[in-house]
């Protein structure tokens, strides 16, 4: 049912053999570039998140659920199918820390993963309270994000979690 690619956050992402985007170019310090991941995302802009994420084969990402992602083609899938799935996305940023140390930076960030899927003729809005950490890497100037791990900010214990 729920596919959460990034999610950043997630579902954070983006797609091999793209080429970085002039957008995401744009994004010359990690803070700037977590946001823009984030409203990439949002925006369904493959492109662009592509272009601010690591194609690494051997990085390891963790999404709700129990999803593993391990490099960019498993990651790309995921995206693709959340992209297909939701009608649209909203994300709004609760809040957002960034630590650096040279070309390394790491954050901790909470956010709502507002996802709209239609069910017959209804539009049907779900917002998943969610929590995500990652690490970055700059990269020719860029920074790009490594990896991830996302879980949910609260869960009512009683109902089960969404399918993938």
């Amino acid at each position: 049912m729920i596919r959460l690619g990034l999610v950043i956050s997630l579902s954070l992402v983006l797609f091999a053999g793209t080429a970085p985007t002039e957008a995401a170019s744009e994004a010359s310090d990690p803070e700037s570039a977590i946001r823009r991941m984030v409203r990439a995302n949002a925006e369904k802009d493959l492109p662009t998140l592509s272009g601010l994420m690591a194609h690494d084969a051997d990085i390891i990402s963790y999404g709700v659920a129990g999803r593993k992602y391990i490099g960019w083609p498993e990651l790309e899938q995921g995206i693709r199918d959340e992209f297909a799935n939701a009608q649209k996305l909203e994300i709004p940023i609760h809040a957002l820390t960034v630590w650096t140390n040279g070309d390394l930076a790491w954050y901790a960030m909470e956010l709502d993963y507002i996802r709209y899927v239609t069910d017959g003729a209804v539009l049907k809005r779900t917002v998943l309270p969610m929590r995500e950490t990652g690490i970055l890497e700059r990269r020719d100037g860029r920074w790009q994000l490594l990896s991830w791990h996302e879980s949910f900010r609260s869960v009512q214990l009683s109902a089960p979690l969404p399918d993938h």
